[in-house]
């Protein structure tokens, strides 16, 4: 019998449960957080930023999207 994957959740802006899945910034090489059903959908890091950033001005710090879609 095959394992069982639980991720975690977290509520985007609408209120809605989503199973999320780590994913590195292009931009700066910080990890953030995108819907698995729904790959538009991120939680950006904001503040946090990883020792290995670099780019302290990358939109996924200065304007971070948070349960949001990427278009």
């Amino acid at each position: 019998m095959a394992k069982t994957l639980t991720l975690p959740e977290r509520q985007d802006a609408d209120g809605i449960w989503h199973q999320v899945m780590r994913d590195v910034c292009y931009g700066c090489g910080c990890r953030y957080l995108v819907a698995e059903d729904d790959r538009d959908l991120v939680w950006e890091p904001g503040t946090e930023r990883a020792t290995s950033c670099t780019d302290d001005l990358c939109e996924c710090h200065t304007s971070p999207l948070i349960g949001e879609r990427r278009y």
